[in-house]
């Protein structure tokens, strides 16, 4: 049995320490999966009542109702960089990157509307959430947001773990090489 345990979280490791980094290649086709948001989440309040989550490792942007039930997800192109959100006041979604400073605006289905302007200067630190104090954007100006508490994970965020991040992924493994050595030492002082 432990040897069956540990060849089952090595393969679970490597397979989520390899799919962590394809996550954003996946496009649209995981937009109705919620990943987690247990580590580097940031989440903003909506006017509707609902919530946004921004969560670093994964690149991902999850949408939940008010009463904090996922509605959809989506990749942003950070450039595998930390990201800054916030809302426009003519109702887009900003998200400001770390790497390249982008400005992208996006509409609460997660597309892509505008991935042009820069944001920030390079040597300002970037906010996890965007006010309209720290970007003044012409035409889209940004709306105060405040921060909300996060969601409530579901039982298929807490199954996807190993593949939000992979130190997670990484541990995984290990102790399933752990298990695998500790078996077959046990197998190798039994007598035949």
């Amino acid at each position: 049995m432990p040897r069956r345990l540990g060849q089952a979280l090595m393969v679970f490791g490597v397979v989520g320490f390899l799919s962590t980094f394809c996550l954003p290649m996946a496009g649209t086709w995981l937009s109705g999966v919620e990943l987690p948001t247990f580590f580097e989440t940031t989440t903003i309040a909506l006017p509707d009542g609902g919530r946004l989550t921004a969560t670093m490792p994964t690149q991902r942007v999850q949408r939940y109702d008010r009463d904090g039930r996922f509605q959809l997800g989506w990749f942003v192109a950070a450039r595998g960089g930390h990201f800054a959100i916030g809302l426009t006041q003519d109702g887009k979604f900003a998200v400001c990157t770390g790497r390249g400073r982008d400005l992208q605006l996006y509409d609460f289905d997660g597309r892509l509307i505008e991935n042009h302007r820069p944001c920030l200067a390079n040597g300002r630190p970037l906010p996890a959430i965007l006010q309209p104090s720290e970007l003044v954007l012409a035409g889209s100006p940004l709306q105060r947001v405040a921060v909300a508490p996060p969601p409530a994970p579901s039982l298929s965020a807490w199954l996807l773990v190993p593949y939000w991040h992979p130190f997670v992924a990484w541990i995984f493994g290990f102790a399933g090489a752990v298990m695998l050595k500790l078996s077959s030492n046990r197998a190798a002082r039994q007598p035949g």
